[in-house]
């Protein structure tokens, strides 16, 4: 690390950092006020949550919260990373499951799918066939449970 650099600054987006809490990264999102525009805070990315029931939104977090969500480590999440050049990787772990194949980036647990770059004109087709065959299961499964209650 060359002198006068923190730790921090010459990390990856998704580098393990410990001592970091949300708390810093939130105050860093309004370090850069004199431009008279807020800036992202770092780590914190735009991701499709798509729910088994079918619902869907698009969730502003930062890596420490998808930690917490997914039960993942911080070096799973790095094969998300834009920055670092990955090979198509699937990781199957206890909670989750990460991909990364060519555009389409996810987190696949039992209740959700987090996705990165949901507005990417290549993944659009991924996510409208995802949602699809998410909401058909969750309605299969609902009228299953309706009639098994009779």
């Amino acid at each position: 690390m060359a002198r006068g650099t923190s730790p921090q600054a010459a990390a990856p987006p998704y580098a393990e950092d410990e001592t970091a809490g949300e708390a810093n990264v939130r105050s860093a999102a309004f370090s850069n006020i004199s431009g008279g525009h807020r800036k992202k805070a770092a780590g914190v990315k735009s991701w499709l949550v798509l729910h088994s029931t079918g619902q869907a939104q698009v969730v502003e977090a930062e890596k420490h919260a998808i930690m917490r969500r997914t039960g993942l480590p911080a070096r799973d999440l790095r094969i998300l990373d834009p920055l670092l050049s990955y090979p198509s990787t699937v990781l199957g772990r206890e909670r989750a499951i990460v991909t990364n194949l060519e555009h389409i980036k996810a987190i696949i647990t039992a209740q959700e799918v987090f996705l990165l770059n949901s507005r990417d004109p290549l993944v659009i087709p991924f996510i409208d066939e995802l949602e699809r065959r998410i909401l058909r299961h969750h309605q299969a499964t609902k009228s299953l449970v309706k009639s098994l209650s009779f």
